[in-house]
């Protein structure tokens, strides 16, 4: 049986050669892919069981099983290969392609499942992954942001930056780049990216009210109290309207749920949380994943508050926050 090819209790991808040698016929290999023992994930590589569903996952088999059969010791993953294997957030751009850089005189190739491509590479746009040459998240978030354009490029750069890339390493990245390639789009996302973002949501849906003119001003707004009491803390702001926004992952209900609570519980308490923002003079406007898929009818609503606000005479400012000694009950 397939299981006794196993060394751990893992779920491991296996070149068809390996499996053959170690007494499974073609036929038998066959027979296990029909009837769902065994999954193709690509040409000579095999994982038992379905396919993983999970973008991450899928493309990690991928990779081990592409890695296999590339030639030379000098090529490095990059590319959507690098955000699998780096953490940074998953996307489906490129998820179907292992992605590779063999360097300056080599000739570029591209097939269904493997994209190579050739360009200079600084010793510290390389880092190590499990075993794996990868690019620097850096330098990562520059490729896809070259390749795949404003929005993934800009979700890439907020989660490098907030995992430690400094914007000045971004810029000089961004400047080694010079002549390459979709470089203006990556100074683009250089300039506009923020590491203060906290989810790739709220990353997507900044991107994409840019692109029609209506981003946010301000990210991470702390909302405090005539009393300098804390009250909320939001993702997006236009505080020259006395507008505050939130992104509403699929998971956010769930995230903020406490021990004991209910889905109900947890609605009541946020609906509590945004009365009290308005409670301070602010309007909040609420997108979510649907949103992401329907920007422009979320950018109208936007404007749309917007313009009923209109310009404050002065940016709404946070009260500061109470002193300790003010908290003390004299």
């Amino acid at each position: 049986m397939w299981l006794t090819l196993l060394m751990d209790d893992e779920r491991r991808v296996r070149r068809v050669a390996d499996a053959c040698g170690r007494g499974i016929s073609y036929g038998g290999l066959r027979k296990q892919i029909r009837d769902g023992t065994v999954s193709r994930v690509r040409h000579g590589a095999v994982i038992e069981g379905p396919l993983r569903q999970d973008a991450r996952a899928r493309h990690l088999d991928l990779i081990a099983g592409t890695v296999p059969v590339l030639s030379g010791d000098t090529w490095v993953l990059t590319h959507t290969s690098a955000v699998a294997l780096l953490g940074l957030p998953m996307t489906f751009h490129g998820a179907d392609t292992v992605w590779i850089n063999r360097g300056p005189g080599t000739s570029g190739y591209r097939s269904p499942l493997l994209v190579s491509r050739s360009s200079d590479m600084a010793k510290d746009e390389i880092v190590r992954v499990g075993g794996y040459r990868v690019t620097s998240p850096g330098r990562t978030a520059l490729d896809m942001a070259r390749q795949f354009g404003f929005v993934t490029g800009t979700m890439i750069a907020d989660a490098a930056l907030a995992g430690g890339v400094t914007p000045a390493q971004m810029a000089d990245l961004a400047r080694r780049g010079a002549g390459r390639r979709g470089n203006a789009m990556a100074w683009t996302v250089t300039d506009f990216a923020d590491g203060r973002s906290e989810s790739p949501g709220e990353s997507l849906m900044r991107a994409k009210l840019h692109r029609l003119e209506c981003a946010p001003t301000d990210l991470q707004v702390t909302i405090n109290n005539s009393h300098g009491d804390f009250v909320a803390r939001c993702d997006y702001g236009w505080l020259e309207h006395g507008v505050v926004g939130e992104y509403d992952g699929p998971q956010k209900y769930l995230r903020d749920r406490k021990p004991g609570e209910s889905l109900s519980d947890v609605i009541i308490r946020e609906k509590a949380r945004e009365a009290d923002i308005r409670d301070q003079g602010l309007e909040v406007i609420r997108f979510c994943r649907a949103d992401l898929r329907e920007p422009v009818e979320a950018a109208k609503r936007l404007q749309r508050l917007l313009g009923q606000r209109g310009l404050l005479d002065d940016p709404w400012v946070s009260p500061p926050p109470r002193s300790p000694w003010e908290a003390e009950p004299w």
